[in-house]
Formats: C-alpha cells, structure tokens, sequence
C-alpha cells in the first residue's frame, strides 16, 4: 500500500510540474518563436550574422523614428491592423539595408559564438523586437498577449531596459 501511495505522490508531482511547464511555454510561446526565428534568421550567417543583426536593429529603429514620411505612410491603413503592418514593413525596409552593409564590413569569420552566445543574443534581439512591438509599432492593440509578457513590455519604464539589451548582450557576448 506504501508503495502505491509513494507512486501516486510521484505521478501527481510530476503533472504538476509538465502542466506548469507547459503553462510557462505557452506564456512565453511569442517569445520563443521570435528568439529562434531570429536565431535561423542571423545564424544562417554565422556570428557575423547575429551581431550584424543587433547592430542593424539600432539603425533600423533611427531611420525609421526619423524617416520624414512614417506617419504619412502609416496613416495610409485605415484599421490598427493596417496601419501595425505597415509600421513594420517599414522598419523592415529600413533595418534591411543596414544589415547588408554591416554584414559587408564583417568577415564571415568574425564574431565566432557558441550556440548558447548565439541563442542568447538572438534572445535579446526578439527582446529588443517585442518592445518595438509594445510601444512604436502599437501590436498589444491587435493582438492580446499573455499576462506575463504585457507584465515584462507593457511598462513604459521597462523600454529602455529592453531597449538596450542587445548593446548588453554585444558587450558581454561578442569578443
């Protein structure tokens, strides 16, 4: 009968925890397709490529917060949808060219990162992403996000942390 009891406790304690981890998961689920879409996305050019990335995200988000035309060319959507879109298509573009020159000035031997190095400063950069997504690109208007996340980004005070996690992360990371 001990012995019964003793597995029962065991399989209860082990539900609990798998429930909780997939309750964790799936709270932090944007956040995790973000990092290892980054991660794909930099990795596919080496180190040179995640490091080029951040650095490219910080003149991305200059030229698009001084771009003459943003409100012009956002304004075209007629619905939050539209307009969220158009934001981030335009980032996109100006992150684009950015990132091209930068993976220019970079050997493809420069910045040699171990996966973890590379999946941590891909997490920052999805960090840095999600706080754009929070606060310029206004998404938490179209898409509700989980508790967790709109307690980390929604703040206004946590944007300059987020903000400059990927200059943290190059700091540390990148030799």
């Amino acid at each position: 009968m001990e012995l019964e009891g003793m597995m029962l406790q065991v399989g209860t304690a082990v539900s609990a925890v798998g429930s909780d981890a997939f309750v964790w998961v799936m709270n932090f689920l944007v956040l995790i397709v973000l990092t290892l879409a980054v991660y794909m996305f930099a990795m596919r050019r080496g180190g040179a490529g995640v490091i080029s990335l951040n650095i490219s995200l910080y003149c991305g988000y200059a030229i698009y917060t001084v771009f003459p035309y943003r409100d012009a060319v956002v304004g075209i959507g007629a619905t939050p949808l539209v307009q969220a879109v158009l934001a981030v298509v335009l980032f996109i573009a100006a992150t684009a060219l950015p990132f091209l020159i930068v993976m220019r000035l970079t050997a493809p031997s420069f910045g040699q990162l171990s996966f973890f190095q590379g999946l941590l400063l891909s997490l920052v950069a999805a960090v840095f992403l999600l706080a754009l997504a929070f606060h310029v690109f206004q998404i938490s208007d179209i898409y509700t996000f989980s508790d967790p996340l709109n307690q980390l980004f929604a703040p206004e005070g946590f944007f300059f942390y987020w903000f400059i996690a990927p200059l943290a992360g190059l700091y540390f990371l990148a030799r």
